[in-house]
């Protein structure tokens, strides 16, 4: 049997392999884009389940007790231990109204799919124990589509609860694994669901560099008429 040798003519040249590596590059790059958006929108997917899920919670909480849970505090002193997932309470009043969804006292998940805990907000008056809101109490936390918050911008000026996760970038989040802050966010829309105020941005994901600002927030809320519906069909109101 004849070998045939490899000479000159019979082999790649370093030019035809570095084509040849190029177009495999490209074909894995083109492959590999669409898997990371795949994973990042399952992430996306998971965490509004989780926000889902964690919502039903607090209203069963509601149902089951005449009131909503308290925030679990990120830090500072007075009554609770930050960041244990326990609902912080003293004397019948809500230490703080914002801070980590309470998973220990809801039973539910501790984080949103990026390892950083849910962020809650619940108007004092539907927290207060025993049961002190009626169905003509009204909220007063704003959920809005940007800073404007007025007209078709505005969604709801009632909301008794604000809950969201702080998305992939995770800026303003507490990590689950340290338990401490993570970097504040950058943008103004991301700035203004963490500054303690009442106005909340709900809107579609946008990049870094995007004209309308990094965004990846992922909001729901709860009115006052979801859970006023939801206390009188349990009995618990008027």
């Amino acid at each position: 049997m004849r070998v045939r040798a490899i000479g000159p003519s019979g082999g790649f040249t370093l030019i035809e392999m570095a084509v040849a590596l190029l177009v495999i590059g490209l074909i894995l790059s083109g492959m590999l884009v669409p898997l990371v958006s795949q994973v990042e929108q399952r992430q996306v997917s998971d965490t509004e389940k989780t926000l889902e899920e964690a919502r039903e919670a607090l209203i069963g909480h509601a149902v089951a007790n005449g009131y909503l849970p308290c925030p679990d505090k990120t830090g500072g002193g007075g009554a609770g231990t930050a960041n244990d997932g326990v609902e912080d309470v003293n004397a019948g009043a809500c230490v703080v109204t914002e801070g980590n969804l309470p998973w220990v006292t809801l039973g539910t998940g501790r984080t949103d799919a990026w390892g950083n805990r849910l962020h809650y907000e619940v108007v004092a008056t539907f927290a207060q124990r025993p049961t002190a809101f009626t169905l003509a109490t009204a909220g007063n936390l704003r959920v809005c589509i940007n800073s404007g918050c007025a007209g078709a911008n505005l969604l709801t000026d009632t909301a008794v609860v604000v809950l969201f996760s702080h998305g992939k970038n995770g800026y303003g989040a507490i990590n689950a694994a340290t338990g401490t802050a993570n970097p504040a966010p950058t943008s103004a829309d991301e700035a203004d669901n963490t500054d303690g105020g009442t106005r909340f941005i709900f809107r579609p994901i946008t990049a870094p560099g995007s004209s309308a600002g990094e965004f990846d927030d992922i909001v729901t809320w709860i009115s006052r008429y979801t859970l006023a519906n939801r206390l009188v069909a349990a009995g618990k109101l008027p």
